[in-house]
């Protein structure tokens, strides 16, 4: 068995955050919850170095799997304070910082301390790399440089008797073994992940949308009716003064009827005439607003939301413009979201086709909608 010890006592000053940065929360988790959780899938023993004043906050969120210890006035310090717990053969020095960090990579790690006492995960340098010394830009072969990260993996009582002794300021820990152990090999571990460091501000909204933008879905439908006379015409559940209206099983509002579709196609929950067939007397001149209400519903149930919508009307007459407001309202209050997050909006067909002669009227709609 390996240990983890995770390095979570830092200020984070240069996040802009009101919180130290490893409190930040992504789907209601902390920063460090991400690497421990991550460790302890694979049965490390973990080690969690906080800071004095975040103790008691962190230790709501961690079980007796993980070893809280306050850390010192200096990474090094805080590092020493974990390394004097550490009971294993080896040990695994990772930054909160870096959520992100993947089983594989940890796997790779353990693999390498098979042949090497120290061994490091890194990550290649693909841009062009320069140096600078205030006036002059020399270009620098960017293959001969690597940057590093964390975990950094390390025979313990190496490590500790390294760390137990140093004098001196040091980068990282990988820097501090080669100090004391110059001609031991490193293990080199090139990361095939992304594994950045939450840093600056704009680094925690990154990690965020990684972490929950797989939780978005688009949805899309399109939708057209055909004009008949002795119906009323209603579009996002706005009556519209004509002369003739949509037919249709229900009350045929087309617009209502493609943000619904568009919200069911968004989790792959079927089509519109799979929840409310047209063959079934109880949906006979229903108001659409009502199905639209209904299948929100659902959506919430799933455990979704609306982000924001955008909806065409495809009508040669009536014009529509001075009631899309009121549609836009409508559908505002229907779907629990600001008007300002939907868009409706109405064109001609130019005259061609069914819509063009008047004989039909088109809806399409586009959406998105996040997880809770």
């Amino acid at each position: 068995m390996n240990t983890a010890l995770i390095v979570a006592a830092g200020l984070g000053a240069r996040s802009g955050l009101k919180e130290s940065k490893i409190l930040y929360k992504v789907n209601e988790k902390p920063v460090f919850m991400y690497s421990v959780e991550t460790f302890l899938s694979l049965a490390f023993d973990v080690i969690l170095v906080v800071s004095a004043k975040d103790h008691d906050e962190i230790k709501a969120y961690v079980d007796q799997r993980v070893t809280l210890v306050v850390g010192g006035k200096t990474r090094a310090e805080s590092v020493l304070n974990g390394l004097k717990l550490v009971k294993t053969p080896y040990v695994f020095i990772h930054d909160a910082a870096r959520p992100l960090l993947h089983q594989e990579d940890i796997k790779k790690l353990s693999k390498a301390l098979e042949l090497k006492d120290a061994a490091c995960l890194f990550e290649k340098v693909t841009q062009a790399l320069k140096y600078y010394d205030g006036k002059h830009i020399e270009t620098r072969q960017r293959d001969q440089h690597l940057l590093a990260q964390t975990p950094q993996a390390f025979l313990t009582e190496k490590i500790r008797y390294a760390s137990i002794r140093n004098n001196e300021t040091f980068d990282d820990d990988i820097s501090l073994y080669q100090h004391f152990y110059q001609e031991d090999d490193i293990g080199i571990i090139i990361n095939e992940h992304e594994n950045p460091k939450l840093t600056y501000y704009d680094d925690f909204l990154y990690f965020k949308y990684k972490v929950e933008g797989n939780d978005m879905r688009i949805g899309h439908s399109f939708d057209l009716h055909q004009l008949v006379e002795d119906r009323p015409l209603i579009l996002a559940g706005i009556h519209i003064p004509f002369e003739k209206g949509l037919l249709g099983h229900s009350d045929a509002d087309v617009v209502c009827h493609v943000i619904a579709e568009a919200l069911l196609g968004s989790l792959a929950l079927g089509d519109l005439g799979t929840h409310f067939p047209d063959d079934d007397k109880k949906y006979k001149d229903m108001d659409s607003t009502q199905l639209l209400k209904q299948v929100y519903a659902l959506i919430k149930n799933k455990g979704y939301k609306l982000v924001n919508l955008d909806v065409m009307i495809y009508a040669e007459m009536p014009k529509l413009n001075p009631y899309i407001k009121d549609m836009r309202q409508k559908i505002s209050k229907l779907l629990e979201v600001h008007i300002d997050l939907i868009s409706i909006k109405a064109t001609t067909y130019e005259k061609l086709d069914a819509i063009g002669k008047g004989l039909a009227i088109a809806s399409e709609a586009t959406l998105l909608v996040k997880k809770v």
